[in-house]
């Protein structure tokens, strides 16, 4: 038996299963920030943005429709290729490394918003 820590990261997402541009960061999608941006901007861009609930992903939802109406969840296990670092809000967290592993990890479908 595995005694690795698995957390569980919830994501909000326009199709289930996320397709794969829902694993694209900012990084990949628009290249290096804009110099001008806040230094936290700068820090999260090439990262996926999470909560470590459902109501986090409600309420960023709220702030930016635009991110997706379905709330999906990963259990991530610690040292296995991705990593996660709290940032922003409480309940915040940056999700970085292998996108494809990240992938493996969708474990669930968990609403609507």
């Amino acid at each position: 038996m595995s005694d690795a820590i698995v957390r569980s990261f919830y994501r909000a997402a326009k199709h289930y299963p996320p397709k794969d541009d829902a694993y694209l960061t900012l990084q990949d999608r628009k290249g290096d920030p804009p110099a001008d941006y806040p230094e936290a901007v700068k820090r999260s861009w090439d990262a996926l943005s999470a909560f470590d609930s459902e109501q986090g992903v409600r309420e960023a939802t709220e702030e930016a429709p635009h991110i997706g109406k379905l709330i999906v969840r990963f259990d991530v296990p610690e040292g296995a290729g991705v990593t996660w670092e709290q940032t922003g809000p409480p309940g915040h967290y940056d999700l970085r490394g292998d996108m494809g592993f990240l992938k493996r990890c969708l474990t669930d479908f968990v609403a609507k918003v």
